[in-house]
Formats: structure tokens, sequence, C-alpha cells
């Protein structure tokens, strides 16, 4: 039986299209599925859209349309941005869906049974932007830090979640998994905020302010506040609270929540808390990663720097992109994009790197091996221990998030062969007569070829697809095979008929 591996995304709040920073976080989700698919484990991959709130009724209405129609177009435009993005996830999950709001239900009276939820009246600034009330000390100039507004003085009775009550339970969980919240610098943050001592927090709102939301149990007059109603995406979508959930049974708990820095509280301290009151196990890890920027500058509408990552793969091959953006940014920290550094990285990494080295062998095996992979009657082994700690380099990184690293790796792999191609010369050894030992090279170079592929296929699994393919495997029983077995020496089919080369990378149109 596999192992089994269960990530999420967050689910983006679906009153606008989706942004490059979304796209990055299920770009980066959807590496870490595919690179533990890739080790043989039995993947389960979850996104999808958070549709209630003050925003999405906001928005609907200054549209002057219903926002049932509303939040179902937003959300298509995430389904489209997974779909052409070429994500590979299983399920997609709206909070709107009766499945979804029923289970939210059930965990909302679990909670309740467990004495953690109460009414009160209160008085409060809230942030629409963040769907949360805000203390003095969060703002900075009076405004909220990420939304740049006045939060509006609120007055309402609400249920109150007590998040205070697991003030401790929080710290002996913190401190006995310092791996929880990666990477270690927003473990730390959340410490920060544990030690300054958590307060109870709204999980509702009055209905005749907020009449989109999922209804309270037993209560007409209140909705759920909606991260009281989203974060148990992660369980509803499993079928939590169905006695015949055998997708929850099988896959909870996570194995990371794939989340931006800007909401981890609500996810290392807030989720946690609610599933200790549900009784339901934690997840294993909460996975922060940074915001990107563009030319060095935050993406705003009124600078004109945003980028639609939906256009982004009309202007620019798919798969140059997944690249550019696990190459150039990495997980732990904030990162840039800017369309002059893609295009001289598709230059140099893709077109004249793995393009070129893909290209000449192909080209060569054709010119001097009838196009069949030849066979070698001799093992390269400082090529193959050359490899080997490739591999060591290329997992450590895919494990810690670093697909930045991982691909470095497998760069200067490709610039390996590369050098043996410049220094054995192949084509001065034909007319010198060496035919053996340039069949002897080229099995060499394509069955390196071959691993090159494999390391790859989690970030460009199209462009892995073709070279498998040109290398006269087939693609689909390669790929179903484990990574350990995948990165032993020699996986090629002697005698199979490669393909005609064709250029992976052509130049972009200027």
């Amino acid at each position: 039986m596999k192992d089994k591996y269960y990530l999420t995304t967050a689910i983006p709040y679906a009153n606008a299209d989706p942004h490059i920073g979304f796209a990055l976080e299920i770009l980066y989700t959807d590496v870490m599925a595919r690179y533990q698919r890739l080790l043989g484990k039995d993947v389960y991959f979850l996104t999808g859209t958070d549709e209630h709130g003050q925003k999405m009724l906001k928005t609907a209405k200054e549209l002057n349309r219903s926002v049932e129609d509303f939040s179902a177009e937003k959300s298509a435009r995430f389904l489209k941005l997974a779909d052409e993005w070429n994500i590979s996830n299983n399920d997609f999950i709206r909070t709107t869906e009766d499945r979804h709001m029923k289970s939210a239900q059930e965990f909302w009276k679990k909670s309740l049974e467990s004495g953690d939820i109460y009414k009160k009246s209160y008085t409060g600034l809230y942030c629409v932007g963040c769907e949360s009330f805000k203390l003095e000390t969060d703002l900075v100039d009076g405004k909220c830090p990420d939304h740049h507004t006045v939060p509006e003085l609120l007055s309402e009775e609400n249920y109150f979640f007590k998040l205070s009550k697991y003030q401790e339970p929080l710290e002996f969980f913190f401190e006995k998994n310092p791996e929880f919240v990666y990477p270690e610098h927003r473990f730390k943050e959340m410490k920060n905020i544990l030690k300054n001592g958590l307060e109870d927090v709204s999980v509702s709102r009055v209905k005749e302010k907020l009449p989109w939301g999922v209804p309270v149990p037993d209560d007409d007059n209140q909705v759920m506040y909606v991260w009281f109603d989203a974060l148990t995406n992660y369980i509803t979508a499993l079928g939590w609270g169905s006695a015949q959930s055998e997708l929850f049974k099988k896959y909870w708990p996570a194995d990371a929540h794939v989340i931006g820095k800007e909401i981890n509280r609500f996810h290392s301290l807030l989720w946690p808390a609610m599933l200790m009151s549900a009784g339901v196990d934690l997840p294993k890890q909460i996975a922060v990663h940074g915001w990107i920027t563009v030319d060095g500058k935050k993406m705003s509408k009124s600078v004109g720097n945003v980028i639609d990552p939906l256009e982004l793969v009309q202007k620019y091959p798919l798969e140059a992109v997944r690249y550019f953006l696990m190459r150039e940014i990495q997980f732990d920290n904030d990162g840039d994009f800017s369309y002059s550094k893609f295009e001289e990285r598709y230059g140099a990494d893709l077109a004249n790197g793995l393009g070129n080295l893909t290209n000449r062998i192909l080209v060569m095996i054709e010119k001097y091996c009838d196009s069949v992979v030849p066979e070698t009657n001799e093992v390269n082994q400082e090529m193959i221990d050359y490899l080997g700690n490739v591999y060591v380099d290329y997992k450590n990184s895919m494990d810690l998030w670093r697909f930045d690293r991982a691909l470095e790796s497998v760069w200067k792999f490709i610039s390996y062969c590369d050098q043996m191609i410049s220094d054995k010369q192949p084509w001065a050894m034909m007319k010198a007569g060496k035919e053996a030992e340039v069949k002897d090279l080229l099995h060499h170079l394509a069955e390196g070829l071959r691993h090159i592929a494999v390391m790859i296929w989690p970030i460009m699994p199209e462009t892995s697809e073709k070279i498998l393919n040109q290398l006269g495997l087939e693609f689909g029983a390669e790929l179903a095979k484990p990574l350990s077995e995948l990165q032993n020496w020699v996986q090629l089919i002697v005698g199979s008929k490669i393909q005609k080369p064709e250029q992976l990378f052509p130049r972009l149109n200027q």
C-alpha cells in the first residue's frame, strides 16, 4: 500500500480575478504534489475558492450583479487558471457548495459542544479587506498595514470562539513540533504572537448586515464569519462529518497546507485551535511562502504592474513560465518577477541550455547511430558518481520546498553533459574512426538526458514527456515507476528508435 500525501493551497478569495501571487502558490503546491507522486506516494491535492463574506457581497452589489452569479463567474476563473497552468489537483472546493456548507455546520456544532463558542456584544475595528477585527496595535498610522484602509468601527452581537482557551495547548504543541510552521522564521513569528497571548475571536456576523454566508446552526439571525467557514474547507472537501467519509479516513491529517505569509496567523494558530476544539487531528505542516514583486515593486493597479497569470501564459510558453518562477523565486522568501529576467533565463537556461543539449544528443544519435539508442560496453563511473551527488542535492532541496536549488542541481548536470561533448568532440572521434567510443559516449549522454527528464518532471511535465518520448521511451510507463527505480543506471532500452529531434524551446517572438 502506497504512503499517502495530502496537500492544499489556501482557497483564494474570489471577489477578483486570479493574480500572479496565487498562481505562484498553486504552482508551488503542484510541484510538490508531482514530486511526491514521483516518490511513489498516493497524493491528494486540493484547491478551490473562498466565496463568502462582506467583500464578495459588496463587490457584487457595486457591479449590480447577484452575488451567486458573480461568485460562480470568479470561481470559474480560478478553475481556468488550474487548467491552463497544468495543475494536477484532484479536487476543487467552493465554499458555496452544499458539501462544504453542511460539513462546516457540523464542525460548528462540534466546537459548540466543546463549550468553545459563545455569544456576546462587541465593538471593534473591522477591516473589510482582511475580513477580520483589528487591534489598535495591529494598525500602522491608523490603517490596516495590508490594505492601507482605515477599519470601520463595528458594534454587533456575535458568536465568539474561545481561542484564548487554547493558549497553553498551542504553546505545548509548538514546543513539541518545531517544524510545524515552515520555514523557521515563520515559525518564530507565530511563537512570538503566542507569547503575547491569544484573544477570543469573532466567528459570526449578523445576517441582516451580511446575508451572504453559511448559516449558523439553530440561529437564523447569524452567519458564520468567513475564517471559521473558510478554514474548514481542508476537511469538508474530504467529506468530514459524513459517516461514509473514506477520503477523510484515508488522507487526513494534511501533510502540508501551502499558504502566503499574510494568512499565517489564521492557519498556524486559529486553525489548530479549531481542530483541537472539534477533536480533529492537526495538520503536519503549514508551509508558508513569500510574496512576489514585479520589477522590484509591490503589485498595484495604480502603478500598472499587476500581472494576469492567464495572460502571461498566452504571451509565453507555460513550461518556461513554470520553470522561471520555480528557479527564480525561492519558496521561503519574497521574490521578484520581471520580463527582462524571464527572457534572459529563457535564452540561457532553456533555449541554449536544456533545449540545445537535447537537440545535440538526439541529432548525433540520428547521424551516427541510425536513430537508435546505441549500446555500451563500458560504464562511465565518473558520470554515475556525479549524477548520484546531483540526486542527493535534488531530493534534499525538493523535500525542503527549495525548488530553485533542485533546478540549480539539474542545470549543473546539464552543464556537465555539455562539457562532455565539448571535451570528447564526437564529430572528430568519428573522423578518426572511433565509432565504438562515439556510441559509448552517446549512450551515456542519452541516459543522462533521461535522468534530466525525470528530475524536471514536477516543474516541467510537458518538456519531460517530450524528452522521454524522443528517447524512444513510453512516458506514462516510465513515470509510473518510483524515483528510487528511475534514478538507477541504466534504464534506457538499447535499440529503441528515437524520434526526429524537435526544438524544445524555440526563440521567443520579439
